[in-house]
């Protein structure tokens, strides 16, 4: 499908086969990323992502976001941590079997 797709663009754009041919992909390992969390609002992060072979064949990437100390944003990831291990109350009691 990926083939067939390439080939006709390729076919009916000659600006598609002189961007595919140059085939300038980036591929960025590190940055800053904005999420707009529903619960906790904007969150500016930082990210790095590694590389982590496996196998010979296979390699897993691990992404890191940190937020920069004293930040808004650090004190966001604070709230949303303690909303995570916040348990949620039950409406019913649990052991109906009394």
């Amino acid at each position: 499908m990926r083939r067939e797709l390439i080939s006709e663009l390729s076919t009916l754009s000659a600006d598609f086969r002189t961007m595919w041919a140059a085939h300038e992909v980036r591929i960025r390992h590190e940055g800053t990323k904005r999420l707009q969390h529903p619960e906790v609002g904007l969150l500016e992060l930082t990210y790095q992502s590694v590389d982590l072979p496996v196998s010979q064949r296979t390699v897993h990437d691990l992404s890191l976001y940190t937020a920069e100390p004293g930040s808004t944003s650090e004190e966001r990831l604070r709230l949303l941590a303690s909303l995570a291990a916040t348990p949620v109350q039950a409406t019913e009691p649990t052991d109906r079997l009394r």
